[in-house]
């Protein structure tokens, strides 16, 4: 929970407690105007660039879910052909990244990229802080706090925990023989139709596939999302005919007994509990 806010950046965790509750943790160090990180971001940007608050309605926008460049161009009432300087410098800067489906042959020229915040931090802040700072400066934390208590988990730990699945785990169980094979790419994928696959793993050369799911949420999951997958899966053509398929599920609060029992029986699937 504490690396979904800080980002894992030790001066960063050094300010909150061990032992306390997160939410007392984000009102005393990050939503206090009397805290360092309140301004954090305004200090390292405002280093960095000239025209602030262009960036800044750029990232919030970001923030926001519109990821896509003409989302971005049209919430901030732009010309889309105005908006790649500032999204280049923030890449330069390494606060943004461009994402494209894992599938993709040719990244660079694919019209499918989405826009991210890179930093798990800076990306809270733009969710939680920025938008709320006029509240927050007029005294009116609790409903802030209210606000974010009720979103913390649906529009922000639950990302943040899918990238630990993507970039940490699923390289872990590569390199553990887990797998049964070594990813040339791990990633997420999606089409225009807004379908998307939390995990999607390809090793070109063998053909093998994996399809996977992250949730992070208060039951164990079910086998219905195991069905849901086997329906988006096949919107993906990659080595459509002849590749190897296997499915990897995370779950932060575990499996039913019926998931449980059918992957005993079925050897392409793999549950995690992390």
């Amino acid at each position: 929970m504490v690396g979904a806010v800080t980002g894992g950046i030790p001066k960063y965790i050094e300010t909150f407690s061990d032992d306390g509750d997160i939410f007392t943790d984000i009102e005393k160090n990050v939503l206090s105007g009397q805290s360092y990180l309140y301004e954090e971001p305004l200090f390292l940007l405002s280093k960095e660039v000239r025209d602030i608050g262009s960036y800044f309605s750029i990232i919030k926008t970001i923030a926001s879910g519109r990821c896509k460049q003409g989302e971005i161009a049209s919430a901030l009432e732009i010309k889309n052909t105005n908006l790649p300087k500032y999204l280049n410098t923030l890449i330069e800067l390494d606060i943004i990244e461009r994402e494209v489906p894992v599938t993709e042959s040719n990244p660079e020229k694919s019209k499918m990229g989405l826009y991210k915040i890179k930093d798990n931090f800076i990306n809270f802040w733009f969710k939680f802080v920025y938008p709320n700072r006029s509240y927050l400066e007029s005294g009116y934390t609790d409903v802030v706090m209210n606000k974010l208590k009720n979103s913390f988990i649906s529009n922000h730990a639950a990302f943040v925990y899918e990238e630990i699945c993507r970039n940490v785990y699923m390289r872990k169980m590569a390199a553990e023989s887990i797998l049964g094979f070594f990813p040339d790419k791990i990633g997420r994928w999606w089409d225009r139709k807004d379908t998307e696959i939390d995990i999607v793993a390809v090793e070109e050369e063998s053909k093998n596939i994996i399809f996977g799911e992250c949730k992070y949420t208060n039951s164990p999951m079910d086998i219905d999302i195991y069905h849901k997958l086997l329906q988006k899966k096949d919107m993906v053509t990659w080595n459509r005919n002849g590749r190897n398929e296997k499915y990897v599920f995370f779950s932060i609060n575990g499996y039913t007994e019926r998931f449980h029992d059918f992957a005993e029986k079925n050897d392409s699937i793999i549950l995690i509990q992390a």
